[in-house]
C-alpha cells in the first residue's frame, strides 16, 4: 500500500488563504485535492531550496528554468530598489530645500527682517547655506571613498 497523509489545518487565516487561492485558480485544477497536492509540492520544493540551500535539479532544462526564474526575481528586485531609491532621493531633495528655506527664514526673523512670502515661494531661500554645503560635500567625499 502506498503511504498517505491526512492533514488538519487549525489556523483559520491559513485556511482562508488556501480557500481564497483555490477560488482564484480552481479552473487550473480538476479537484481540490489536486490543488492541495500542488500546494504541498511547491511548499516542499521551497523548503528544500531554503533549508538545503539549493533545489535538486533533475535535468538541464530545469537548471535553465531555475536560472531564468532567479534572473527574473533579481530584475524585479532591482527595479523595485531603483524606484525606491529615486523616491528617497526626491524626498531628500525636497526636505533639504524645505529645511534650507526654514533656516533662512529663521535667520531673517532673528535679524528683525522677516523674509517676504513671495520671495520664499519663489525659492529664493531654498539654497543650502555655504557652511552646510561644505559639510554636505565632505560627507559625500567620505562615503564615496568606501
Amino acid at each position: 500500500m502506498q503511504e498517505q497523509y491526512t492533514v488538519r489545518i487549525y489556523d483559520a487565516k491559513l485556511v482562508k488563504r488556501i480557500s481564497d487561492l483555490y477560488k482564484r485558480y480552481d479552473d487550473f485544477f480538476t479537484t481540490k485535492n489536486q490543488f492541495l497536492v500542488a500546494c504541498l509540492t511547491k511548499g516542499v520544493e521551497t523548503l528544500e531550496r531554503d533549508l538545503d540551500g539549493a533545489k535538486k535539479i533533475q535535468n538541464l532544462d530545469e537548471l535553465y528554468e531555475e536560472i531564468h526564474n532567479t534572473a527574473e526575481r533579481l530584475n524585479d528586485l532591482i527595479k523595485q530598489s531603483e524606484d525606491n531609491a529615486k523616491e528617497m532621493v526626491a524626498n531628500n531633495i525636497v526636505n533639504q530645500k524645505l529645511l534650507s528655506c526654514n533656516y533662512n527664514m529663521l535667520l531673517g526673523i532673528s535679524d528683525n527682517a522677516p523674509r517676504k512670502k513671495d520671495f520664499v515661494e519663489a525659492g529664493m531661500y531654498d539654497d543650502l547655506p555655504e557652511r552646510l554645503e561644505e559639510i554636505f560635500e565632505e560627507i559625500l567625499k567620505t562615503y564615496s571613498k568606501k
